[in-house]
């Protein structure tokens, strides 16, 4: 175990290195898919649309009758989900809707807004050209077409084309097993009896909100106090039951902060330094299959490095392929910041866009890690990177948003 601070690119490396996807896949409803990871390729069967049709409301007509005559009978009503019976005659013109399949003959459609008509005859105001205002056949998706790739994070838009697939279910992996955990002695749950010496705990439901949103399956292990057999007991029970552990506290070098010195016993620690501000003790290790999470006890610094480096372990180790990495889009400070060069700096912040639409952020006056009404009151942490030791109004600077 190195007892170098790595910067926070390292440290997501090493953790992304670390995070190995699980493999194994089941099929679900598309009603129930939604924020689940592809487990397959999705091969379209189906073409769409499945034959030529009407772009518009309007009338399907065969340009060349156009060349002697802009007046046409109505051979009959062409609504979306029907056909016609009988191709298109000499001299005539269907009324069509929207999505209806082209009849035999017609090669154009005229809008509606382009034409005069009474009960039996339309006129043409405006001659097409050939092919105008029909979408062809398979020109949105054909047969064959890699629809959605293995490892998308599936959304509505992924499952609406699902289902216009005839899609009734999807390969997806399993959910990731997660336990929580919070450790010390000093910390009681919300709803029981507070001690003279305790406080209320707060980075469990914290952090499992926050992985309640990669859709995670969670397993909730409470709060074990600063003793080591408790702590080795539950560690051991964990390492059985769930894919990675997240613990927030006892990854210090305080004289009761055990949890790092128990992992490295039953597994293995591969760092437990990260030059960040807040969140430097953050722990990453593992025990038998079972990926350990060590947050810092703080609950600003619990909150950030869960966003920083848990939620992207969590998002490869479900098989996702798109970006692992938070996301992040630069603003200009409408204050000036001092501070001490040395670590990646994440201020509490807040963003809004100016008059001309682009992002202006302004960091909180205090950003001290024991405030937690400052992660409430922002909506931003922005970056400040190591070697900056100075901003000026009007520089430009990273920001990551908290709820994009």
């Amino acid at each position: 175990m190195s007892s170098k601070w790595l910067s926070l690119e390292e440290a997501l490396t090493k953790a992304l290195n670390a995070a190995k996807a699980i493999n194994d896949i089941e099929q679900v409803s598309i009603f129930d898919a939604n924020n689940r990871i592809l487990a397959e390729d999705v091969v379209a069967h189906i073409n769409v649309p499945p034959w030529d049709n009407s772009a518009m409301d309007g009338y399907a007509v065969n340009v060349g009758d156009l060349s002697k005559s802009t007046e046409l009978e109505v051979q009959g009503v062409i609504t979306a989900g029907m056909s016609a019976d009988v191709p298109l005659e000499k001299g005539k013109a269907f009324k069509i809707m929207t999505g209806a399949p082209i009849p035999d003959n017609a090669d154009a459609v005229v809008m509606v807004e382009n034409t005069e008509s009474n009960d039996s005859c339309v006129t043409i105001k405006k001659l097409p050209t050939a092919k105008e205002n029909i979408r062809k056949k398979a020109n949105d998706i054909a047969c064959g077409d890699t629809l959605i790739g293995k490892g998308t994070r599936l959304h509505a838009e992924h499952l609406m084309l699902l289902s216009s697939q005839g899609n009734s279910t999807v390969a997806v992996y399993r959910k990731l097993r997660v336990g929580v955990v919070a450790t010390g002695s000093e910390l009681a749950a919300p709803g029981e009896p507070l001690k003279p010496t305790q406080i209320f705990e707060s980075n469990r439901v914290g952090v499992s909100s926050i992985l309640r949103n990669e859709n995670v399956e969670l397993v909730d292990f409470g709060i074990v106090e600063d003793d080591e057999a408790s702590l080795r007991k539950l560690f051991n029970e964990a390492s059985e039951h769930v894919d990675v552990m997240v613990s927030s506290g006892g990854v210090s070098v305080g004289d009761a902060d055990y949890v790092k010195d128990i992992i490295a016993e039953l597994g293995a620690i591969d760092f437990w330094k990260v030059a960040v501000k807040p969140g430097k003790p953050f722990a990453l290790g593992k025990i038998n299959n079972t990926l350990f999470c060590g947050l810092p006890g703080n609950p600003v610094s619990s909150f950030v490095t869960a966003k920083l480096l848990v939620v992207p372990v969590i998002k490869k180790m479900q098989g996702q392929v798109q970006s692992h990495e938070p996301f992040f889009v630069n603003a200009t400070i409408t204050i000036p910041v001092k501070r001490r060069a040395g670590r990646r700096d994440f201020q509490r912040a807040t963003m809004v866009r100016n008059g001309q639409g682009e992002w202006e952020v302004t960091p909180f006056k205090s950003q001290s890690s024991g405030v937690m009404t400052s992660i409430t009151s922002a909506n931003c942490l922005m970056v400040v990177h190591e070697d900056i030791s100075e901003l000026n109004v009007g520089d430009k600077v990273p920001v990551m948003p908290l709820h994009f």
